[in-house]
Protein backbone atom coordinates (compact mmCIF):
# COMPACT_ATOMS: atom_id res chain seq x y z
CA UNK A 1 0.00 0.00 0.00
CA UNK A 2 1.38 3.27 -0.65
CA UNK A 3 0.35 6.71 1.12
CA UNK A 4 -1.62 8.79 -1.72
CA UNK A 5 -0.37 12.03 -0.02
CA UNK A 6 1.55 14.61 -2.31
CA UNK A 7 3.69 16.95 -0.59
CA UNK A 8 2.70 20.47 -0.92
CA UNK A 9 -1.26 19.62 -2.19
CA UNK A 10 -4.64 18.35 -0.07
CA UNK A 11 -4.64 14.45 -0.03
CA UNK A 12 -6.92 13.15 -2.47
CA UNK A 13 -9.84 11.70 -1.66
CA UNK A 14 -9.79 7.96 -2.24
CA UNK A 15 -13.03 7.10 -1.59
CA UNK A 16 -14.54 4.40 1.05
CA UNK A 17 -14.17 1.16 -1.41
CA UNK A 18 -10.50 1.45 -2.03
CA UNK A 19 -10.13 2.03 1.33
CA UNK A 20 -11.72 -1.04 2.53
CA UNK A 21 -9.46 -2.87 -0.16
CA UNK A 22 -6.29 -1.39 1.42
CA UNK A 23 -7.60 -2.13 4.88
CA UNK A 24 -8.52 -6.45 3.04
CA UNK A 25 -4.69 -6.46 2.14
CA UNK A 26 -3.90 -5.66 5.76
CA UNK A 27 -5.84 -8.04 7.56
CA UNK A 28 -4.33 -10.70 5.29
CA UNK A 29 -0.25 -9.64 5.65
CA UNK A 30 1.54 -10.04 9.02
CA UNK A 31 1.90 -6.58 9.54
CA UNK A 32 -2.01 -6.81 10.72
CA UNK A 33 -1.19 -8.67 14.33
CA UNK A 34 0.83 -5.39 15.12
CA UNK A 35 -0.92 -2.92 12.74
CA UNK A 36 -2.95 0.59 14.63
CA UNK A 37 -5.58 1.81 12.69
CA UNK A 38 -7.15 5.11 13.25
CA UNK A 39 -9.80 7.18 11.47
CA UNK A 40 -9.74 10.96 11.83
CA UNK A 41 -13.11 13.00 11.51
CA UNK A 42 -12.24 17.00 11.29
CA UNK A 43 -15.06 18.73 12.99
CA UNK A 44 -16.64 22.28 11.91
CA UNK A 45 -14.32 22.17 8.68
CA UNK A 46 -17.12 23.83 6.88
CA UNK A 47 -17.34 26.48 9.10
CA UNK A 48 -13.56 27.05 9.39
CA UNK A 49 -14.11 27.22 5.12
CA UNK A 50 -16.54 30.16 5.40
CA UNK A 51 -14.75 32.30 7.91
CA UNK A 52 -11.03 32.43 6.37
CA UNK A 53 -11.81 30.65 3.08
CA UNK A 54 -10.77 27.86 1.25
CA UNK A 55 -7.12 29.36 0.87
CA UNK A 56 -6.44 28.56 4.25
CA UNK A 57 -8.54 25.67 4.34
CA UNK A 58 -6.42 23.89 2.00
CA UNK A 59 -3.40 25.28 4.18
CA UNK A 60 -4.76 23.54 7.01
CA UNK A 61 -5.10 20.76 5.44
CA UNK A 62 -1.59 20.30 4.36
CA UNK A 63 -0.32 21.13 7.97
CA UNK A 64 -2.94 18.15 9.09
CA UNK A 65 -1.56 15.93 6.70
CA UNK A 66 1.99 16.88 7.25
CA UNK A 67 1.82 15.83 10.97
CA UNK A 68 -0.14 12.40 10.37
CA UNK A 69 2.41 11.34 7.74
CA UNK A 70 5.18 12.12 10.10
CA UNK A 71 4.72 8.54 12.18
CA UNK A 72 6.76 6.00 11.60
CA UNK A 73 5.97 4.24 8.84
CA UNK A 74 2.40 5.51 8.32
CA UNK A 75 0.72 5.09 5.76
CA UNK A 76 -2.45 7.74 5.19
CA UNK A 77 -5.72 7.97 3.11
CA UNK A 78 -8.31 9.95 2.46
CA UNK A 79 -12.23 8.40 2.77
CA UNK A 80 -14.17 11.28 2.19
CA UNK A 81 -14.41 14.88 2.77
CA UNK A 82 -12.54 15.62 5.91
CA UNK A 83 -11.94 12.11 7.20
CA UNK A 84 -8.39 10.32 7.19
CA UNK A 85 -7.37 7.04 7.38
CA UNK A 86 -4.05 6.67 9.31
CA UNK A 87 -2.38 2.84 9.38
CA UNK A 88 0.46 2.40 11.39
CA UNK A 89 1.84 -1.68 10.58
CA UNK A 90 4.06 -1.45 13.45
CA UNK A 91 3.03 0.37 16.28
CA UNK A 92 1.42 -2.33 18.80
CA UNK A 93 -0.81 -2.04 21.33
CA UNK A 94 0.29 -0.43 23.58
CA UNK A 95 2.02 2.19 21.33
CA UNK A 96 -1.12 2.36 19.41
CA UNK A 97 -3.14 3.99 22.68
CA UNK A 98 -0.07 6.03 23.48
CA UNK A 99 -0.24 7.29 19.81
CA UNK A 100 -4.54 8.18 19.74
CA UNK A 101 -3.78 10.13 22.85
CA UNK A 102 -0.69 12.22 21.18
CA UNK A 103 -3.08 12.92 18.38
CA UNK A 104 -5.59 14.45 20.63
CA UNK A 105 -2.77 16.36 22.55
CA UNK A 106 -2.03 17.68 18.69
CA UNK A 107 -5.43 18.76 17.80
CA UNK A 108 -5.92 20.57 21.47
CA UNK A 109 -3.06 22.80 20.77
CA UNK A 110 -3.07 25.27 17.70
CA UNK A 111 -2.42 24.78 13.82
CA UNK A 112 0.50 28.21 12.57
CA UNK A 113 -0.42 29.78 9.19
CA UNK A 114 1.20 32.45 8.17
CA UNK A 115 0.85 34.92 10.83
CA UNK A 116 -2.24 33.62 12.55
CA UNK A 117 -2.95 30.71 14.85
CA UNK A 118 -6.33 28.10 13.97
CA UNK A 119 -7.90 25.82 15.84
CA UNK A 120 -9.80 22.56 14.61
CA UNK A 121 -11.20 20.16 16.45
CA UNK A 122 -11.45 16.20 15.34
CA UNK A 123 -13.17 12.90 16.60
CA UNK A 124 -10.72 9.90 16.56
CA UNK A 125 -12.10 6.49 16.66
CA UNK A 126 -9.09 3.50 16.50
CA UNK A 127 -8.34 -0.01 16.58
CA UNK A 128 -5.83 -1.71 18.67
CA UNK A 129 -3.90 -4.67 17.67
CA UNK A 130 -4.00 -7.55 16.25
CA UNK A 131 -6.66 -6.48 13.97
CA UNK A 132 -9.47 -9.34 14.24
CA UNK A 133 -11.84 -8.04 11.62
CA UNK A 134 -13.30 -10.85 8.82
CA UNK A 135 -12.98 -8.30 5.95
CA UNK A 136 -12.02 -4.43 5.31
CA UNK A 137 -15.55 -3.60 5.06
CA UNK A 138 -15.96 -5.18 9.02
CA UNK A 139 -12.82 -3.22 10.09
CA UNK A 140 -13.81 0.32 8.42
CA UNK A 141 -17.26 0.08 10.41
CA UNK A 142 -15.52 -0.77 13.45
CA UNK A 143 -13.87 2.81 12.65
CA UNK A 144 -17.33 3.97 12.09
CA UNK A 145 -18.54 3.20 15.51
CA UNK A 146 -15.56 4.28 17.58
CA UNK A 147 -15.27 7.70 15.48
CA UNK A 148 -19.31 8.03 16.31
CA UNK A 149 -18.84 7.52 19.70
CA UNK A 150 -16.20 9.78 19.96
CA UNK A 151 -17.83 12.63 18.67
CA UNK A 152 -20.57 11.94 20.74
CA UNK A 153 -17.77 12.01 23.95
CA UNK A 154 -16.41 15.27 22.56
CA UNK A 155 -14.19 17.36 20.60
CA UNK A 156 -10.87 15.87 20.35
CA UNK A 157 -11.56 12.75 21.87
CA UNK A 158 -10.02 9.17 21.19
CA UNK A 159 -12.29 6.01 21.65
CA UNK A 160 -11.13 2.56 21.14
CA UNK A 161 -13.15 0.03 19.70
CA UNK A 162 -14.54 -2.21 22.32
CA UNK A 163 -16.94 -5.42 22.52
CA UNK A 164 -19.67 -2.79 23.61
CA UNK A 165 -19.19 -1.17 20.63
CA UNK A 166 -19.16 -4.77 18.66
CA UNK A 167 -22.61 -5.17 20.23
CA UNK A 168 -23.61 -1.68 18.80
CA UNK A 169 -22.97 -3.18 15.06
CA UNK A 170 -24.53 -6.33 15.29
CA UNK A 171 -27.89 -4.05 16.72
CA UNK A 172 -27.70 -1.67 14.07
CA UNK A 173 -27.32 -4.37 11.53
CA UNK A 174 -29.99 -6.35 13.17
CA UNK A 175 -32.86 -3.64 13.19
CA UNK A 176 -31.73 -2.31 9.47
CA UNK A 177 -32.54 -5.76 8.35
CA UNK A 178 -35.46 -5.62 10.16
CA UNK A 179 -36.50 -2.49 8.59
CA UNK A 180 -36.19 -2.99 5.46
CA UNK A 181 -37.71 -6.01 5.51
CA UNK A 182 -41.07 -3.91 6.76
CA UNK A 183 -40.62 -1.59 4.66
CA UNK A 184 -40.92 -3.91 1.64
CA UNK A 185 -44.21 -5.25 3.42
CA UNK A 186 -46.77 -1.76 3.93
CA UNK A 187 -48.72 -3.79 6.27
CA UNK A 188 -46.21 -4.92 8.83
CA UNK A 189 -47.43 -4.46 12.05
CA UNK A 190 -43.83 -4.18 13.47
CA UNK A 191 -43.55 -0.66 11.64
CA UNK A 192 -45.97 1.90 12.80
CA UNK A 193 -46.51 5.77 12.37
CA UNK A 194 -47.88 7.13 15.27
CA UNK A 195 -48.65 10.80 16.10
CA UNK A 196 -47.50 13.34 18.40
CA UNK A 197 -50.26 16.25 19.55
CA UNK A 198 -49.51 19.39 19.43
CA UNK A 199 -51.60 22.32 21.38
CA UNK A 200 -52.48 25.79 19.95
CA UNK A 201 -52.20 27.35 23.05
CA UNK A 202 -54.25 30.36 22.80
CA UNK A 203 -57.51 28.54 21.22
CA UNK A 204 -56.44 25.76 24.10
CA UNK A 205 -57.19 22.98 22.05
CA UNK A 206 -54.90 20.36 19.66
CA UNK A 207 -54.80 21.46 15.96
CA UNK A 208 -51.43 20.25 14.47
CA UNK A 209 -49.54 16.77 15.07
CA UNK A 210 -46.00 15.24 13.75
CA UNK A 211 -45.34 11.57 13.26
CA UNK A 212 -43.54 9.70 14.96
CA UNK A 213 -42.09 5.70 13.59
CA UNK A 214 -41.02 3.81 15.20
CA UNK A 215 -40.31 -0.21 14.96
CA UNK A 216 -40.60 -3.43 17.15
CA UNK A 217 -37.64 -5.99 17.01
CA UNK A 218 -38.03 -9.57 18.42
CA UNK A 219 -34.47 -9.04 19.70
CA UNK A 220 -34.24 -5.49 20.95
CA UNK A 221 -37.79 -4.77 21.61
CA UNK A 222 -39.06 -1.10 20.57
CA UNK A 223 -37.05 0.93 18.57
CA UNK A 224 -38.02 4.84 18.77
CA UNK A 225 -37.48 7.29 16.07
CA UNK A 226 -34.44 8.38 17.99
CA UNK A 227 -32.55 5.08 17.11
CA UNK A 228 -34.23 3.92 13.90
CA UNK A 229 -34.23 7.55 12.02
CA UNK A 230 -30.04 7.37 11.94
CA UNK A 231 -30.07 3.55 11.58
CA UNK A 232 -31.80 4.09 8.39
CA UNK A 233 -29.41 6.70 7.46
CA UNK A 234 -26.52 4.55 8.06
CA UNK A 235 -28.48 1.68 6.11
CA UNK A 236 -29.17 3.89 3.03
CA UNK A 237 -33.30 3.11 3.94
CA UNK A 238 -33.94 7.06 4.86
CA UNK A 239 -35.42 7.84 1.62
CA UNK A 240 -37.79 4.41 2.11
CA UNK A 241 -38.41 5.67 5.36
CA UNK A 242 -39.42 9.22 5.24
CA UNK A 243 -41.45 8.51 2.47
CA UNK A 244 -43.17 5.63 3.91
CA UNK A 245 -44.05 8.13 6.65
CA UNK A 246 -45.35 10.57 4.27
CA UNK A 247 -47.32 8.29 2.90
CA UNK A 248 -49.10 7.04 6.19
CA UNK A 249 -49.42 10.90 7.15
CA UNK A 250 -51.18 11.73 4.04
CA UNK A 251 -53.74 8.89 4.27
CA UNK A 252 -54.14 10.36 7.61
CA UNK A 253 -54.94 13.48 6.52
CA UNK A 254 -57.17 12.26 4.09
CA UNK A 255 -59.15 10.86 6.72
CA UNK A 256 -59.30 13.68 9.08
CA UNK A 257 -60.51 15.79 6.04
CA UNK A 258 -63.41 12.77 5.28
CA UNK A 259 -64.51 12.76 9.02
CA UNK A 260 -64.43 16.58 9.22
CA UNK A 261 -61.87 17.46 12.06
CA UNK A 262 -61.08 20.63 11.91
CA UNK A 263 -57.22 21.13 12.54
CA UNK A 264 -54.29 23.12 10.91
CA UNK A 265 -50.90 20.52 9.88
CA UNK A 266 -49.86 17.18 10.41
CA UNK A 267 -46.06 17.36 10.13
CA UNK A 268 -43.29 14.61 9.12
CA UNK A 269 -39.88 14.78 10.58
CA UNK A 270 -37.68 14.29 7.41
CA UNK A 271 -33.91 13.39 7.00
CA UNK A 272 -31.61 16.04 5.21
CA UNK A 273 -30.58 13.01 2.58
CA UNK A 274 -34.88 13.53 1.68
CA UNK A 275 -33.66 16.91 0.61
CA UNK A 276 -30.88 15.89 -1.49
CA UNK A 277 -32.63 13.80 -3.70
CA UNK A 278 -32.90 15.55 -6.56
CA UNK A 279 -36.79 14.48 -7.60
CA UNK A 280 -38.41 14.83 -4.12
CA UNK A 281 -40.44 17.43 -5.24
CA UNK A 282 -41.68 15.78 -7.68
CA UNK A 283 -42.20 12.36 -5.33
CA UNK A 284 -44.02 14.20 -2.57
CA UNK A 285 -46.24 15.69 -5.09
CA UNK A 286 -47.68 12.53 -6.93
CA UNK A 287 -48.65 11.89 -3.29
CA UNK A 288 -50.19 14.56 -2.22
CA UNK A 289 -52.16 14.48 -6.26
CA UNK A 290 -52.71 10.14 -5.15
CA UNK A 291 -54.51 11.57 -1.24
CA UNK A 292 -56.17 14.47 -2.95
CA UNK A 293 -55.23 16.35 0.08
CA UNK A 294 -54.67 19.74 0.24
CA UNK A 295 -50.69 20.66 0.20
CA UNK A 296 -50.50 23.08 3.01
CA UNK A 297 -52.35 20.32 5.07
CA UNK A 298 -49.05 18.62 5.37
CA UNK A 299 -45.38 19.67 6.77
CA UNK A 300 -42.33 18.26 6.65
CA UNK A 301 -39.93 18.98 9.53
CA UNK A 302 -36.33 18.97 9.21
CA UNK A 303 -33.10 19.40 11.75
CA UNK A 304 -31.47 22.65 11.86
CA UNK A 305 -28.22 20.78 12.48
CA UNK A 306 -28.55 18.93 9.51
CA UNK A 307 -27.82 21.89 7.47
CA UNK A 308 -24.57 22.36 8.33
CA UNK A 309 -23.66 20.26 5.26
CA UNK A 310 -24.82 20.60 1.62
CA UNK A 311 -27.07 23.85 2.78
CA UNK A 312 -27.31 25.43 -0.77
CA UNK A 313 -28.41 22.08 -2.07
CA UNK A 314 -30.70 21.42 1.12
CA UNK A 315 -32.17 24.93 0.66
CA UNK A 316 -32.93 24.61 -3.11
CA UNK A 317 -35.23 21.86 -2.50
CA UNK A 318 -37.04 23.43 0.46
CA UNK A 319 -37.58 25.89 -1.94
CA UNK A 320 -39.36 23.58 -4.33
CA UNK A 321 -41.23 21.85 -1.68
CA UNK A 322 -42.73 25.16 -0.19
CA UNK A 323 -43.88 26.23 -3.69
CA UNK A 324 -45.59 23.73 -3.59
CA UNK A 325 -47.93 24.70 -1.16
CA UNK A 326 -46.01 22.61 1.73
CA UNK A 327 -45.41 24.04 5.18
CA UNK A 328 -41.86 23.45 6.38
CA UNK A 329 -41.19 23.12 9.89
CA UNK A 330 -37.11 24.02 11.40
CA UNK A 331 -36.70 21.84 14.36
CA UNK A 332 -33.75 22.02 17.35
CA UNK A 333 -34.03 25.97 16.52
CA UNK A 334 -31.40 28.28 18.98
CA UNK A 335 -28.86 24.68 19.29
CA UNK A 336 -27.58 24.16 15.58
CA UNK A 337 -25.18 25.24 13.00
CA UNK A 338 -26.86 27.75 11.11
CA UNK A 339 -27.05 30.59 12.31
CA UNK A 340 -30.02 33.06 12.53
CA UNK A 341 -27.92 34.39 9.06
CA UNK A 342 -28.83 31.44 7.58
CA UNK A 343 -32.60 31.36 8.84
CA UNK A 344 -33.11 34.39 7.00
CA UNK A 345 -32.78 32.57 3.78
CA UNK A 346 -34.45 29.76 4.52
CA UNK A 347 -38.17 29.07 3.44
CA UNK A 348 -39.47 28.03 7.15
CA UNK A 349 -43.21 28.76 8.49
CA UNK A 350 -42.65 27.53 11.89
CA UNK A 351 -39.56 26.90 14.01
CA UNK A 352 -39.37 24.49 16.70
CA UNK A 353 -37.35 25.41 19.85
CA UNK A 354 -35.11 22.55 21.17
CA UNK A 355 -36.31 20.43 24.51
CA UNK A 356 -33.33 21.17 26.01
CA UNK A 357 -34.46 24.71 26.15
CA UNK A 358 -37.47 23.52 27.52
CA UNK A 359 -35.84 21.24 29.95
CA UNK A 360 -32.87 24.14 31.40
CA UNK A 361 -35.53 26.90 31.58
CA UNK A 362 -37.16 26.68 34.83
CA UNK A 363 -33.78 26.07 36.85
CA UNK A 364 -31.43 28.99 34.72
CA UNK A 365 -32.73 31.89 33.85
CA UNK A 366 -30.43 32.83 30.95
CA UNK A 367 -32.30 29.93 28.89
CA UNK A 368 -35.37 31.65 29.77
CA UNK A 369 -34.09 35.07 28.19
CA UNK A 370 -32.75 33.33 25.39
CA UNK A 371 -36.12 31.76 24.75
CA UNK A 372 -37.73 34.94 24.64
CA UNK A 373 -35.33 36.47 22.18
CA UNK A 374 -35.54 33.38 19.84
CA UNK A 375 -39.63 33.57 19.62
CA UNK A 376 -39.60 37.55 19.07
CA UNK A 377 -36.99 37.23 16.43
CA UNK A 378 -39.38 34.47 15.12
CA UNK A 379 -41.86 36.70 15.38
CA UNK A 380 -40.99 39.22 13.87
CA UNK A 381 -39.57 37.44 11.12
CA UNK A 382 -43.38 36.03 10.13
CA UNK A 383 -42.67 32.76 11.67
CA UNK A 384 -44.66 30.71 14.39
CA UNK A 385 -43.02 28.75 17.14
CA UNK A 386 -43.54 25.03 18.78
CA UNK A 387 -42.00 24.60 21.64
CA UNK A 388 -41.29 20.67 22.59
CA UNK A 389 -41.06 18.23 25.34
CA UNK A 390 -43.41 20.54 27.87
CA UNK A 391 -43.68 18.74 31.26
CA UNK A 392 -44.79 20.82 33.53
CA UNK A 393 -47.38 23.78 34.15
CA UNK A 394 -44.64 25.91 35.21
CA UNK A 395 -42.94 25.46 31.73
CA UNK A 396 -47.00 25.56 30.24
CA UNK A 397 -47.19 29.03 31.88
CA UNK A 398 -43.58 30.60 31.24
CA UNK A 399 -43.55 29.55 27.30
CA UNK A 400 -47.03 31.31 27.33
CA UNK A 401 -45.78 34.42 29.17
CA UNK A 402 -43.64 34.55 26.11
CA UNK A 403 -45.50 34.21 23.43
CA UNK A 404 -45.12 30.66 22.63
CA UNK A 405 -47.67 29.89 19.67
CA UNK A 406 -47.83 26.04 20.18
CA UNK A 407 -46.83 23.58 23.03
CA UNK A 408 -46.48 19.76 22.90
CA UNK A 409 -45.34 17.36 25.43
CA UNK A 410 -46.23 14.98 27.94
CA UNK A 411 -47.80 17.62 30.13
CA UNK A 412 -50.78 17.10 27.32
CA UNK A 413 -50.10 13.97 25.81
CA UNK A 414 -47.92 10.97 25.13
CA UNK A 415 -47.69 9.85 21.45
CA UNK A 416 -50.64 8.24 20.25
CA UNK A 417 -51.80 5.99 17.41
CA UNK A 418 -53.15 6.98 13.94
CA UNK A 419 -56.81 5.91 15.50
CA UNK A 420 -56.31 8.03 18.83
CA UNK A 421 -55.87 11.18 16.95
CA UNK A 422 -58.69 12.30 15.38
CA UNK A 423 -60.87 12.45 18.18
CA UNK A 424 -58.35 14.39 19.90
CA UNK A 425 -58.01 17.26 16.68
CA UNK A 426 -61.84 18.54 18.08
CA UNK A 427 -61.12 18.61 21.83
CA UNK A 428 -59.01 20.58 24.53
CA UNK A 429 -56.21 19.08 25.31
CA UNK A 430 -57.31 18.71 29.25
CA UNK A 431 -59.69 19.75 31.74
CA UNK A 432 -59.40 23.78 33.20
Amino acid sequence: MENLEKEGTPMPITGRAACAELLQQLLVSPAAKQAGVFKIGLADFKEFNDIFGRHYGDLLLEKIIAYLSNFPAAQLFRPVGVEFLLILPNSGYTRTAEIADEICTRFNETWHIGDMDFICSMNLGFVLPPQEAQSGEELMEMLDSAGQEAYRTGQNTAIPFTEALRAGILRTKAIATKLKNALASPDDPDLEVCFRPTVLYDAHRYTRAESYVRLFSDMYGLVGEASLIPIAEQSGLATALNLYAIRHTCALIRALLDAERSFETIAVPVSAVQFLQPKFDEQLKVIIDEYNIPADKLALELAESTLVNSFMQITYMMGQVSDLGVELVLSDFGTGYSGINNILTLPVDVLKLDRLFVLQMENDERCGVVIEGLISIAHKLGMRVIAEGVETDHQREMLAGWGCDYQQGFYYSATVTADELPPMLSMPPKEE
